[in-house]
């Protein structure tokens, strides 16, 4: 029986066809499966300052915060941003209209954002769930306002830090290159770091920056989550995310 060279060729072209839709398929998962991998990443232009004090860390952050606040959101000065770091330390810890009176409150900082940014809306969260935290973070760094948070770790039992950007965020999924970006105002501090630049060597390489701010060691650390919550054995509140930020 002879086969009919019209037919033979026309599926030979539908096998073809299946094939080339086949591999597209397959190459645009690829590509998608690749862009996922990638993540997502954003870093906020924050200026940086090293606390001139060991006891200045929230002072320090604040007017890392406001500084940047002024330049990229408000558009204009409104003192906070001028403001010496050791006189927002008496602001939020002396003055006689802050609303908590016991020192280092969470809720004087963001009293103290609030008097200088009132056209922002100012919010604190406490999470326990880790997930939860980190798409509220960044959450708030796509809205384009940095994260001040509480931490704990083997070196300190309190400090405060800002978190000004992510790397490599992929939505749903927990992937090992993910990282917070942030500024310790106490030098490269978290032990995840394995760095000795910290304390009273948290000046080392710094310097003064024509644009404002400053350089230094604790500029832009690469943390993973669990480095910008309480981690320390034996804190009350390991495990939990002390986050303070805003929307516009």
């Amino acid at each position: 029986m002879q086969r009919n060279p019209y037919i033979c060729r026309h599926s030979v072209m539908q096998a073809c066809d299946f094939n080339n839709a086949t591999l597209n398929n397959h190459q645009r998962m690829v590509r998608t499966m690749a862009t996922l991998q990638a993540g997502q990443s954003r870093i906020l232009k924050v200026p940086y300052f090293a606390q001139p004090t060991g006891i200045t860390c929230q002072s320090t952050c604040l007017k890392m915060m406001a500084s940047y606040l002024e330049q990229a959101v408000a558009f204009q000065s409104t003192g906070a941003g001028t403001r010496e770091i050791l006189d927002i330390w008496k602001d939020i810890n002396e003055s006689k209209d802050r609303p908590v009176k016991a020192r280092n409150a969470h809720a004087n900082m963001k009293w103290w954002l609030e008097r200088y940014f009132p056209l922002l809306r100012f919010e604190y969260h406490t999470i326990t769930d880790e997930i939860r935290a980190c798409e509220k973070v960044i959450e708030f760094i796509n809205f384009g306002i940095p994260a001040l948070m509480s931490v704990s770790h083997a070196r300190v039992e309190g400090h405060i830090i800002l978190v000004v950007g992510y790397e490599n965020y992929v939505p749903m999924m927990s992937t090992d290159d993910f990282h917070l970006v942030v500024h310790d105002p106490y030098g490269k501090f978290d032990p995840s770091l394995l760095s000795s630049i910290y304390g009273t060597k948290r000046y080392v390489g710094g310097m003064s920056l024509m644009s404002g701010g400053q350089a230094g060691p604790g500029q832009n650390c690469l943390l993973h989550m669990g480095g910008v919550g309480r981690q320390r054995l034996g804190d009350a509140r390991r495990g939990t995310y002390y986050v303070l930020s805003a929307r516009r």
